[in-house]
């Protein structure tokens, strides 16, 4: 759960940082689980021409750990208090930002490609990041435009990203007028920190131009009400498993 102050600053936002929610032994372990994952061939892997690993997807159907994060009370209770009861994993993946690495990712709302390539009726889906890493202003964090929301699904432009699926990217000329409506915002802090966003917010990053890693968790609750009605990529990117979530106490995550 959040407070009223919390909730009250991601509606008006659409989004809210949350400083050091998980504790460093489960980072530790997640990070762990995590180097396990890449261990292993996948096709889930999603990996640029270089051959570098950008992330992965769907790490609940081969990890267990990940498999209890996904329904821990800490997460799925924000999801149900924002969105209401009846929530689904629509996707989970990590999200790698390597020392001096490749990966940027243009300004985009989440809400875009689901519904452009899933076919996902209504925007009533959010997302929720776990640091991995500390994150600071050089190893990539994630930007955001608060309010961005308030906007609802906005024009777009599909662009070619490489090692993932295109991604439907605002114009510059449409994220000038956002920021200059909203401002910027970069969340920053330690490993195990949480961000929680709607999927309209308007978000992009850059690349790491540090020595320093930035990993990090990314789960999208949908409401099953809500679910995908026409995907169009693999079900490792968009789940077709529209079973509800059952919340697990915190205490459950390193069991």
């Amino acid at each position: 759960m959040i407070t009223r102050d919390e909730l009250d600053e991601y509606r008006n936002r659409g989004l809210v940082f949350l400083p050091g929610l998980f504790a460093a032994d489960e980072i530790a372990a997640l990070n762990a689980e995590k180097t396990r994952i890449f261990s292993r061939p996948s096709a889930a892997h999603l990996r640029a021409a270089s051959g570098e690993y950008l992330g992965t997807t769907a790490m609940d159907r081969v990890s267990e750990l990940y498999a209890r994060l996904l329904c821990d009370e800490r997460l799925l209770s924000i999801g149900e208090q924002i969105l209401g009861p009846g929530l689904y994993c629509h996707q989970y993946k990590i999200i790698l930002k390597e020392p001096f690495g490749e990966l940027s990712l243009p300004w985009h709302q989440d809400y875009a490609p689901w519904h452009h390539h899933d076919g996902m009726p209504a925007a009533s889906a959010l997302s929720i990041g776990i640091f991995l890493d500390d994150v600071s202003e050089f190893n990539g964090p994630i930007t955001y435009i608060p309010q961005s929301h308030r906007h609802g699904l906005i024009d777009y432009e599909v662009i070619d990203v490489p090692g993932t699926t295109p991604i439907p990217s605002l114009p510059h000329r449409t994220v000038a007028e956002l920021v200059a409506a909203g401002g910027l915002v970069a969340p920053k802090g330690p490993a195990g920190s949480v961000t929680v966003f709607d999927s309209c917010t308007a978000h992009a990053s850059g690349q790491n131009l540090s020595p320093f890693p930035r990993h990090l968790i990314y789960l999208s609750y949908n409401l099953t009400h809500n679910a995908i009605t026409a995907p169009t990529r693999p079900d490792h990117f968009a789940n077709r498993d529209f079973t509800p979530l059952a919340s697990a106490p915190a205490g459950q995550l390193l069991r």
